[in-house]
């Protein structure tokens, strides 16, 4: 009878099992919402929008919304960013709002090392009243929704030359007691924890017109497994970049990127399961758009950093 009751909190509390936190593909285009030092230091305005929607045909499978927003000031050394993001996962659902500060140390040829801080607020719900329940009269089931609304700070370094780049980061340095109360004969009391990223990548020339990019992410939390995604790209023509990503013990992903012009490229992706889940569903999909507000003055000269990088 408590079938649901214990759905939900085993969802609510992965933190046990896996990472709470949002998961993209495309990490290296979405580096902001890992590590708050990368806010602004494209140099550009910057907006991006990511939609991902994960183990498709799966009931209730996660699905994520993602808006970013950076750029820099005061003589390109305050990067300033926003990120807001809806995550769905079972009968919980999560709004996080994100606003990221960075200080931007710039160096001869193009290097910067930026050091970043993050203030969050997260609004968490669980739908009960959503759930499919086997018996609608256990008194030990919610019939309404609960939620909470739960603050955190973060902080992360990045560093960067014209051809890599590295950064270390926790996006939340407090735990969180979720402490979603109910009225009837239970407490649902998930941790969210701390989750810790390091990222970097390099890129190279290969053959004239065609360049060669590595990048990587490691995550970390508090009583779960680690994940490696280790993904090799290849950028034609200043144009297009086409990818694969393995993701040890869960995926491999295909991704594609255009650069439609200097302002605004176009991404997909695709992760095809090689868990025991692969039998259950076809896969995860990933889009994103973004744009780049690029100064006039600066439209001709070399930005496969900016766009790529």
């Amino acid at each position: 009878m408590r079938k649901y009751y214990a759905l939900v909190f085993l969802l609510l509390n992965f933190g046990a099992f896996a990472q709470q936190d949002i998961q993209h593909t495309q990490f290296m285009f979405n580096k902001m919402q890992f590590n708050p030092a990368y806010a602004g230091t494209k140099t550009t305005f910057n907006l991006s929008v990511l939609y991902r929607k994960q183990w498709v045909g799966i009931d209730r499978a996660p699905q994520t919304a993602t808006f970013n927003a950076d750029g820099v000031v005061f003589k390109k050394r305050i990067g300033l960013g926003l990120t807001v993001s809806y995550d769905e996962v079972g009968f919980t659902n999560r709004v996080s709002a994100e606003t990221n500060y960075s200080y931007i140390i710039r160096f001869k040829k193009d290097y910067f090392l930026s050091l970043g801080l993050r203030a969050s607020v997260h609004y968490t719900q669980i739908r009960w009243d959503q759930a499919d329940l086997i018996d609608n009269f256990d008194a030990s089931i919610p019939q309404s929704a609960v939620s909470r609304v739960l603050p955190n700070f973060g902080a992360g370094a990045y560093f960067q030359g014209r051809h890599f780049y590295v950064g270390f980061s926790v996006p939340h340095i407090f735990r969180n007691q979720g402490d979603f109360s109910i009225q009837f004969n239970g407490v649902v009391e998930p941790e969210f924890t701390q989750h810790f990223y390091f990222l970097g990548g390099f890129m190279f020339d290969l053959v004239k017109n065609v360049q060669i990019q590595q990048n990587f992410l490691v995550k970390y939390a508090i009583n779960a497994p680690q994940s490696f995604d280790f993904n090799l790209s290849f950028i034609l023509f200043q144009k297009v970049l086409v990818g694969v990503t393995y993701r040890i013990g869960d995926s491999i992903d295909a991704i594609v990127q255009w650069q439609i012009t200097d302002q605004i490229r176009i991404a997909l992706a695709y992760d095809f399961t090689i868990t025991e889940l692969q039998q259950y569903n076809a896969g995860s999909i990933e889009a994103m758009i973004g744009c780049s507000f690029i100064e006039k003055d600066n439209s001709n000269r070399e930005v496969f950093n900016e766009r790529f990088f």
